[in-house]
């Protein structure tokens, strides 16, 4: 289904009844608005005008987006580099984006920790893991410092001496193995599988030496 032509408008009064029909539907930056107004008219005199209404009747306000905004983001466990990024595409300037920053106390590090209690139920260990969960926060809008400290605070659930490496290596090699991993190529090729995954030399051929006992039993 194709969106009906906007309908250009005839007078500012036009400019007027669009504008705040988009207001009314959600709260805009003044760039937003700007844009969506150059759609139903070129003339600049109108936009600005209309633009001018708006503010006198504070159905515009940049701070007060922002902080909605901010929040609203905030709620869906978005980062300081998400929104930073989001806020500058709807044209807030730089200096009032930092001024909130500032003024703002929001605990990002506990709300990257919450997403990970929400989507990982297991200490975040190994290089492969890690490598996952640093993409997921990042792809969140999360910065290293943050994603670094969420990790730490999430582990704090899951006890180190809960962790165990051999087990966990032993269980991805049952899930790609069927026979004995004997001979140098087919170790080797377990000992990539593994290393790829975080796992240290060590460890690799632990695991690999259990598998081939279990597998023999």
């Amino acid at each position: 289904m194709f969106n009906k032509p906007i309908k250009p408008a005839t007078d500012i009064e036009g400019v007027k009844r669009s504008a705040f029909w988009h207001l009314g539907r959600r709260d805009h930056s003044e760039h937003e608005l700007r844009v969506k107004l150059a759609r139903k008219t070129d003339n600049q005199q109108w936009i600005d005008d209309v633009i001018e209404a708006c503010y006198e009747y504070r159905y515009l306000d940049d701070a007060r987006f922002v902080e909605s905004f901010m929040r609203s983001a905030q709620n869906k466990g978005f980062g300081i580099n998400r929104i930073q990024r989001d806020l500058k595409l709807k044209g807030i300037p730089e200096q009032l984006c930092s001024e909130h920053f500032q003024n703002n106390d929001f605990d990002y590090i506990n709300s990257a920790t919450e997403l990970l209690q929400k989507r990982y139920h297991e200490r975040i260990e190994n290089a492969h893991l890690k490598q996952k969960v640093m993409a997921f926060l990042q792809n969140k809008g999360h910065n290293f410092e943050h994603i670094f400290s969420a990790i730490e605070c999430h582990n704090e659930h899951f006890p180190l001496e809960e962790y165990d490496a051999i087990a966990d290596a032993l269980a991805l090699l049952s899930g790609k193995f069927r026979v004995e991993i004997e001979g140098k190529a087919l170790q080797d090729k377990a000992k990539r599988f593994l290393i790829s995954r975080g796992y240290s030399f060590n460890d690799c051929q632990k695991a690999i030496k259990e598998f081939n006992l279990q597998i023999t039993d």
